[in-house]
């Protein structure tokens, strides 16, 4: 049984009030936040009562005061780069930074630009589409976002529209207890192709609420790409939400290294038939973090297929939490979906949850889901230390393999070097400084 949530009314409502009193948007933006706070306020605070959210622990976040962030200034060198052209947008505290930030000439009709002045500039691309995605509504950290966000990335390519070189989102917050609400819009008509890459960085302590939506019609294909690596104070609790056309393709990588506490939730709505979904998961945690994917994928029409594949690595006194749910409507005929949890634990004291599960209300469907949490394999350690690999570079180059698979889904190969570097410093600090554990 769910609890129902508590109503919640703290000093937000005074906040929220002030915060609208000063903002220069349409009625229909404006109209937009109120909906969305009094979803806010009906929802309620996540608690552990309720089922969705049983295994989120929150209680450090209630104990602290998070305010409106304020402007800060940041060095150019600590924000991440890809090698080669992009189209780059940086966001710092979840406002637009144009002097660090770079857009090369685009297609006719292309719009990549500061949603807060695309709001301005471009109301009517905006206000029809702007949370109109379906799956998150009784999501109370993406009714905030609505509420609250200052500013965020909008991506609009029009009908056929082929943008070579990736978008680059940039999100930065520079802590001080802010509370911070990145948002990205991104719409591809019919037929259009993009690579995006979204990126979470930050220092020192802060709440950052993030929420995506991603639109794909007819014929369009998405390759995105979101790296979460926050400060180890942070607390991350983010959103994405893709719906997708007729015959449309999205290829969703999502790697979690950062914060204290790390949660997405994605809902994805197959809303055409012959529509191709891939979800590649992958949480690197250590000490006592806390990584955790809520996935909903929702077969609405025939011919559809969807895969989920997410992994996690576990060292110190780690969480990590999968729940998937596969849920095929009635008439959605000859989908074909699978799910797969994977949890490596290098020490006794880590903890992996998985939930894969599965909804069918077609006949003609081919589905599966499974899960595994274990040890590194004893055997295949023997292999390697019996050829004289020592202990640490043989387990570094186990668990290597079983997180470099992920990596290999990653086509943009700037990213994935850097990540492979990424995970090759993770390794070699966890197994040194875990030498003795199992």
């Amino acid at each position: 049984m769910t609890a129902a949530a508590p109503l919640f009314s703290d000093p937000r409502r005074q906040r929220f009030t002030e915060f609208v009193a000063n903002r220069r948007e349409p009625d229909a933006i404006i109209r937009l936040r109120r909906e969305a706070f009094d979803r806010f306020e009906t929802l309620g605070w996540p608690t552990r009562q309720q089922e969705a959210w049983r295994l989120t622990d929150l209680s450090a976040l209630q104990s602290i005061t998070f305010q409106q962030p304020a402007d800060a200034l940041v060095d150019v060198e600590t924000l991440p780069t890809l090698d080669g052209p992009t189209h780059r947008l940086v966001f710092v505290n979840g406002r637009f930074a144009p002097g660090l930030s770079r857009l090369p000439e685009l297609p006719d009709g292309a719009l990549i630009t500061s949603l807060g002045q695309a709001v301005t500039t471009h109301p009517e691309r905006i206000e029809p589409y702007l949370d109109r995605l379906p799956g998150l509504e009784q999501h109370p950290f993406a009714a905030l976002n609505t509420a609250f966000w200052e500013d965020g990335a909008f991506v609009h390519l029009p009908r056929g529209t082929v943008i070579k070189e990736p978008v680059h989102l940039v999100f930065y917050a520079a802590g001080g207890d802010a509370n911070v609400h990145p948002r990205l819009l991104l719409m591809l008509e019919d037929g259009a192709h993009a690579t995006v890459v979204v990126e979470y960085r930050g220092q020192g302590r802060y709440l950052n609420a993030p929420l995506a939506e991603l639109a794909l019609g007819s014929g369009a294909a998405l390759h995105y790409h979101q790296l979460q690596e926050e400060s180890p104070q942070a607390f991350h609790l983010g959103a994405v939400q893709v719906r997708q056309g007729r015959d449309s393709e999205a290829n969703l990588h999502l790697v979690s290294v950062g914060g204290q506490l790390a949660r997405v939730d994605l809902a994805v709505l197959l809303d055409g038939e012959g529509t191709r979904c891939a979800l590649n998961g992958l949480t690197l945690a250590r000490e006592q973090q806390y990584g955790d994917y809520h996935v909903r994928v929702e077969h609405a029409r025939p011919h559809g297929t969807s895969e989920q594949r997410f992994k996690s690595v576990l060292d110190g006194k780690a969480r990590s939490v999968f729940d998937g749910m596969i849920h095929v409507r009635p008439g959605a005929q000859k989908t074909d979906a699978r799910q797969t949890s994977r949890n490596l634990l290098l020490s006794k004291q880590a903890q992996a949850h998985s939930n894969p599960r599965l909804e069918i209300l077609a006949d003609d469907v081919k589905c599966g889901h499974g899960s595994s949490t274990g040890f590194l394999d004893p055997d295949a350690e023997f292999y390697l230390r019996a050829r004289g690999i020592p202990a640490t570079q043989a387990r570094a180059l186990l668990v290597h393999a079983f997180a470099n698979d992920h990596l290999n889904q990653i086509r943009l190969t700037p990213l994935r070097e850097r990540l492979a570097r990424l995970l090759a410093a993770r390794l070699a600090l966890d197994l040194v400084e875990g030498e003795s554990t199992p």
